[in-house]
């Protein structure tokens, strides 16, 4: 009897050691499990933009789109399992913002090209070629340049390039630009600029050329005698190490999208005509 329960004991025991094991064996499993996930989950990019500088970043029927949008989809759509896209709306200046603290990796707001924040960040490859000119009333004759706009009301938003280029002339110059900022869009600042309560605005050919075609307005473009005047836009990384290597991974899309195509269908779609850069830009 004493014998039967020895067997009985040693029995119990040796079945809690294996049970022991396999528990231990299936829980090492499914932290190994959890880990190689972890390790492999993509990479969460938080892209900022206004979503109402139409026709780069803007909604249709509450649907975030637009030639930036559009082309950062399109830069991390084959690279689904690296990356993660989130693009997130936002003020104009909070994109720069976000750039600084690392709420975001990445801007996509037709940037254009300025030494001021060239300091300050890198600039991917040009997406588009999309000078920036003078938008005038229809009857205005006047204004041909930066040297006539002194004593003119020229409006603008803060932390963009047209701000920075009446800014530096204001700088450089004893006749002023009477600069006029304001977090008003820029369809609203054509209306008052055709209203008489600014004489002009600085932006791209392209924004100009849309938004008077779309509403009409009676304004005119001036184009700036020297042609290279921001004549690209960009899309804004941080200079950081992560920015660093992400510019490379941004640069290399930016080759392939223009290469197979990709990028001239964009701009087909969401301007309406080719406004690509130059093919020598693209291989630098």
């Amino acid at each position: 009897m004493k014998s039967k329960v020895k067997r009985l004991i040693v029995s119990g025991l040796a079945l809690a050691v294996i049970g022991g094991s396999l528990v231990a064996c299936g829980q090492q499993k499914k932290e190994k499990q959890s880990s190689s996930q972890s390790a492999s989950a993509p990479q969460v990019l938080n892209i900022g933009t206004t979503g109402v500088s139409k026709p780069f970043s803007y909604r249709d029927n509450g649907k975030l789109t637009g030639y930036d949008v559009e082309v950062v989809k399109a830069l991390f759509s084959g690279l689904k399992q690296e990356y993660k896209v989130d693009l997130e709306t936002t003020e104009f200046e909070s994109i720069l913002a976000g750039l600084d603290t690392d709420r975001y990796q990445l801007g996509a707001n037709n940037f254009s090209y300025n030494a001021e924040r060239a300091k300050k960040y890198n600039f991917s490859l040009p997406i588009t070629k999309n000078p920036y000119v003078l938008v005038v009333r229809e009857n205005d004759n006047q204004i041909k340049s930066l040297d006539d706009l002194t004593g003119k009301k020229a409006v603008t938003e803060v932390g963009n390039s047209g701000a920075t280029l009446l800014e530096n002339y204001n700088k450089n110059h004893s006749g002023k630009i009477d600069i006029q900022y304001t977090d008003q869009d820029f369809i609203k600042q054509f209306q008052d600029i055709e209203e008489g309560k600014y004489d002009v605005r600085i932006i791209s050919t392209i924004s100009a050329k849309q938004a008077i075609k779309e509403h009409g307005f009676k304004l005119k473009i001036v184009p700036f005698s020297d042609p290279s005047i921001y004549p690209d836009a960009y899309l804004l990384l941080p200079k950081t190490k992560d920015g660093d290597k992400l510019l490379k991974v941004v640069n290399q899309q930016i080759k392939k999208i223009y290469k197979d195509g990709t990028l001239e269908k964009i701009s087909q779609e969401q301007l309406g005509a080719s406004y690509l850069p130059d093919e020598k830009e693209i291989n630098q």
